[in-house]
């Protein structure tokens, strides 16, 4: 698999994002500027960065969800026995009667459950990548990339969480933050499917 089903949507979205900035900076910079746009034009500078770091959020928990899935469809096949591994995983505790389950291994995380670990902070997505067996450290591209994303995910979590201001961010800085995503969520793709089988 060269890349997810879900890398081209993202993508995408990403290059919709594009389009209302600039159409946003088109209407803000043209000789009647709007007045709407020029009085609100923080917000917009906020939103954009928000958008953009969610999109990044949901990509990952979708790709991960694929792993998840492809990961069942493998167990699925080989018929593992559940309480084999549990066993294995801890052979010197006892099973309590109601712990056995007769059944084939299964990973019954869901994507609701993903949420508390999802974070676009690229510190807390390599530590995640490991309890899925993908380390991300040592992909020389996202230790390249890590530090740009940490920044732009961090300069978001100020505007979230403390409502800081974007004025020193341009229309020209969300694009080039956007390109910069795309790229991270590139590599990330690949590093992903390369644990796929």
């Amino acid at each position: 698999m060269d890349k997810s089903s879900y890398l081209d949507s993202y993508m995408e979205q990403y290059t919709k994002l594009v389009e209302i900035i600039d159409e946003t900076n088109k209407r803000l910079i043209s000789d009647e500027p709007d007045k709407f746009i020029v009085d609100n034009v923080n917000f917009f500078t906020k939103s954009f960065l928000v958008m953009m770091c969610a999109y990044l959020e949901s990509y990952l928990k979708d790709a991960l969800m694929v792993i998840i899935d492809d990961v069942n469809l493998r167990l699925d096949s080989t018929k593992i026995p559940h309480n084999l591994i549990k066993w294995t995983l801890n052979i010197e505790k006892e099973f309590k009667e109601t712990e056995y389950k007769f059944e084939h291994l299964k990973i019954k995380l869901k994507k609701k459950e993903l949420d508390e670990y999802i974070s676009g902070n690229p510190f807390k997505t390599r530590d995640l990548f490991k309890k899925f067996g993908i380390p991300l450290d040592k992909n020389e591209t996202f230790n390249l990339q890590k530090d740009i994303i940490n920044t732009i995910v961090v300069k978001r979590n100020k505007v979230v969480h403390h409502n800081d201001e974007a004025s020193d961010i341009s229309n020209n800085d969300l694009k080039d933050f956007i390109e910069i995503l795309r790229n991270y969520l590139t590599n990330i793709d690949k590093e992903i499917c390369r644990h796929i089988a």
